[in-house]
């Protein structure tokens, strides 16, 4: 049973208002390295919750107002019992780890449901790379542990070792990512006080490679794109490149869509993917095409699938998409992705406004000029040639 602790100066209200006002809380012990605290204002006071961090600092946080005045509800008004029980629930270690014992793993565990709930596929992506090219390494290890050395060593194992720049530069941009990946959860451990990690410096210093990110400059143009469709040997897959062409969406996107999603009075797909949910509106060849591929099959099904009926995997495009590319004598480097490209840079050209695109495409406006910088620039040359005064 836990130790009920008396204070004769915060235990009660009538205690507790004769106490001079100060910017200093009074605080009391109320467990291994945590203090309750309060400080006496003007109106009401304020219960302050304190925990050693074990080098020799504090951690503190307000947790709620006294009830000085009125009645405590539990929640935002607090008893001193109130706030004795707040600030031991708020000392306890998560996932079972004594304060600032979490590891690298749980500290990943702990975070997975947050992004699970904010998008599955993405969280099915991101625990893959985190079990292949963190974890191993880094698992095991306490996150108070962690230094900059540590993690600068840790991104540059994963670099290959290569003759060809570009296979380095890949894989510095791929590290990147992962990096980023690394970041969120170790922030997302941090921000919980109950984990007792006094610092995010060891991550935050360390610095991703810089300018090795490529934005994907291999488009098809629309013969290109029907020679493509024509060269591809899968009939269900060529339909999923057309599908691909006609919206603009993503792959893990038109792979997730089902039948259902399918709005053809609306002229609408909705999609759900990295960016969350998001309706496409179709132009009508789109809405045509859907159609056709969705009459008479249930709700349930998704709409694009492999010949014998299962559904599309993550890699699947692959191996077929370098096969028609290289039977339709297309840049080799060109992937699924390009038919997205094709898609936001067709719709520029054609004058669509670029934030009915970035909606469209469920990205930022920004992207589309950081990235499409090329089209928008022969775009604006257009209107300037159009619409700017002419010498007569």
């Amino acid at each position: 049973m836990v130790r009920r602790l008396k204070n004769a100066a915060l235990d009660s209200r009538n205690a507790r208002l004769k106490l001079e006002q100060s910017k200093k809380p009074r605080f009391v012990s109320v467990g291994q390295g945590l203090s309750l605290g309060y400080r006496r204002n003007k109106t009401a006071g304020t219960w302050v919750f304190r925990r050693a961090d074990g080098s020799g600092g504090m951690h503190t946080k307000a947790i709620g107002i006294a009830d000085d005045y009125i009645e405590a509800d539990g929640e935002t008004v607090l008893s001193y019992w109130q706030a004795v029980d707040k600030v031991r629930e708020l000392g306890k270690p998560a996932s079972g780890s004594a304060p600032g014992l979490i590891t690298v793993q749980e500290a990943f565990d702990n975070y997975l449901p947050t992004l699970e709930a904010k998008n599955s596929r993405s969280a099915h992506t991101t625990k893959g790379r985190v079990n292949k090219h963190i974890i191993p390494r880094l698992g095991p290890l306490k996150v108070v542990d962690l230094t900059k050395t540590q993690l600068d060593g840790w991104k540059a194992s994963l670099v290959k070792k290569s003759d060809d720049k570009e296979v380095i530069r890949k894989s510095k941009d791929s590290a990147n990512r992962v990096l980023t990946m690394l970041k969120a959860f170790l922030n997302h451990a941090w921000n919980d006080e109950q984990n007792a990690i006094p610092s995010d410096q060891a991550w935050r210093k360390v610095k991703p490679f810089k300018d090795v990110a490529r934005p994907r400059d291999v488009r098809f143009s629309p013969p290109q794109a029907k020679k493509l469709i024509e060269n591809i040997e899968d009939p269900k897959f060529a339909k999923l490149v057309e599908g691909g062409y006609a919206t603009g969406g993503r792959y893990e996107e038109l792979i997730g869509a089902k039948v259902a999603h399918f709005d053809r009075n609306g002229r609408i797909l909705t999609v759900s993917g990295k960016t969350g949910s998001r309706p496409i509106i179709l132009q009508t060849s789109a809405v045509k095409m859907l159609a056709r591929v969705t009459a008479g099959r249930p709700r349930e099904e998704f709409i694009f699938v492999k010949e014998d009926g299962s559904r599309w995997k993550p890699s699947d495009q692959v191996r077929p998409m370098k096969r028609a590319i290289r039977k339709a004598n297309l840049d080799a480097r060109g992937c699924f992705y390009a038919l997205r490209h094709a898609y936001i840079s067709e719709a520029i050209e054609n004058n669509v406004p670029l934030t009915v695109i970035a909606e469209n495409c469920g990205t930022s406006v920004r992207m589309i000029e950081e990235t499409y910088a090329k089209v928008l620039f022969e775009k604006k040359r257009d209107f300037v040639e159009q619409g700017a005064p002419k010498l007569r």
